[in-house]
């Protein structure tokens, strides 16, 4: 066994306390989707099902760990205890008819009365259960080169997932990426507005990000992470947060290797009302204020101008001294410099630049003490002491036209998400320019290839 591989499991695995129920075959699984499944009843079945639409010698090579959890009562509603036994009886049902067949399936009851997930834990530890066994599953297979797919119950993906991935991680030298997604729409129009509102933010950072050179320029959504068995083990598998988890895991994942947009790989995350977590869709769309998506606060474009000159000016300097850096930061603006000093950059840059005398080591380095988080931590003060948030109105013309290429009028908040969706999938199309048979069709209310 791999000695990372073993080392993990050994030191930091969970999968041996939450044990799996599977009638499935080891022999031949080459991919793992692990699937947290809190109060799901009415959603897993159909995410189960989507799954399926895919090939069946695909399928045959993919195990779907659906791992059922809550807390112990009286900290978790009666009505979802219900829901998970409800939903666990059904699943154990289904797996004794292989009804998904050839498509391979597991369940792990973490919901059960003795079973259940320690007080403060939630999907965090619930994913990490289930790609725990499937790590173990693929050691003992020898396919540390397989992918474990991360998805959620209220996320079916589109015909021809599972060739998507399959596809990316057969590729030399893959590591993890990331899916491409469209959120459903709810029929309330409040709520509807909720979900474009939430969007929109997640687009503006991301193409802004990428604007910026940012090597953490993807979106961080729980459904469209994956990695192979390796990259987890490496990177320290996933952690136990309650909320945030899939932010810190593909922080990590990027810190470790490379994470790459997966090519016609395409999830539809649910934009339902959901208190499950602290934040995230659900959250959000409890939380929204605004009477439109436009007057959504986004972080100032100037703030992002600024970010980009600081990546711009240490993608290209090795000489300069952590206080010549913190100067040139002052002629970008005062409060960059102000932040650096804050977070001791000086030390840390002459640290790193003392260890790492070569250019590309120096720049990696870099990132991975200025990682997303910090960057976060930055457009935040330059919220707080330089740019206030503006209107997504008002900030969004300036994204559209930098990325874009093109001035493009704001006049209604889905029109608006609409363009900044095709340009975050303008990623997931084939850099070849060729439709393989599982190219998603929604694509093709975005783009047209002949």
């Amino acid at each position: 066994m791999n000695a990372t591989v073993n080392k993990y499991l050994v030191r930091r695995s969970v999968h041996e306390r939450w044990p799996m129920d599977t009638l499935a075959r080891e022999e031949g699984i080459r991919s793992v989707v692990v699937i947290p499944v809190l109060s799901e009843y009415d959603y897993l079945f159909d995410t189960l099902a989507a799954l399926r639409a895919s090939k069946d010698a695909l399928c045959a090579e993919t195990l779907v760990i659906c791992v059922i959890n809550n807390s112990a009562a009286p900290t978790v509603a009666a009505a979802t205890l219900e829901n998970n036994q409800k939903t666990l009886g059904l699943l154990r049902q289904r797996i004794g008819e292989e009804h998904y067949a050839p498509l391979r399936l597991a369940v792990v009851d973490a919901c059960t009365e003795g079973r259940e997930l320690p007080e403060g834990e939630g999907v965090g530890l619930a994913r990490k259960i289930g790609l725990d066994h499937g790590l173990h599953l693929l050691s003992r297979s020898a396919h540390l080169d397989g992918a474990l797919i991360s998805l959620d119950a209220d996320s079916p993906p589109a015909p021809g997932f599972l060739e998507a991935m399959d596809a990316h991680y057969r590729a030399e030298g893959a590591w993890a990426g990331y899916a491409a997604y469209l959120h459903s729409f709810p029929d309330d129009e409040t709520q509807k507005e909720a979900v474009i509102a939430h969007e929109l933010y997640m687009r503006y950072h991301e193409l802004a990000l990428q604007h910026c050179a940012s090597p953490y320029a993807y979106p961080a959504l729980g459904s469209i992470i994956s990695c192979t068995a390796h990259a987890y083990a490496a990177m320290g598998g996933m952690n136990r947060r309650l909320a945030g988890e899939d932010f810190y895991f593909m922080q990590q994942l990027r810190k470790t290797g490379k994470m790459e947009p997966i090519a016609c790989a395409l999830v539809f995350p649910s934009g339902r009302l959901s208190r499950r977590t602290p934040f995230g869709t659900g959250q959000r769309i409890y939380d929204y204020k605004e009477s439109t998506a436009l007057e959504l606060p986004l972080p100032h474009p100037q703030s992002f101008v600024v970010l980009k000159a600081l990546l711009q000016l240490l993608s290209h300097e090795t000489r300069l001294s952590g206080t010549a850096v913190i100067a040139a930061a002052q002629t970008i603006h005062p409060q960059l410099a102000a932040f650096m000093n804050l977070h001791g950059f000086k030390a840390t840059w002459d640290k790193i630049r003392g260890q790492q005398p070569d250019l590309q080591r120096l720049h990696k380095q870099f990132h991975v003490w200025f990682d997303g988080l910090k960057t976060i931590q930055l457009l935040h003060h330059l919220r707080d002491n330089a740019y206030p948030d503006q209107p997504a109105a008002t900030a969004l013309p300036w994204l559209i036209e930098t990325i874009g290429g093109e001035a493009l009028p704001i006049s209604d908040s889905k029109g608006t998400l609409d363009r900044l969706r095709q340009l975050c999938l303008l990623r997931h199309v084939p850099h070849d320019g060729q439709r393989p048979d599982y190219y998603p069709e929604a694509f093709l209310n975005f783009f047209s290839i002949s």
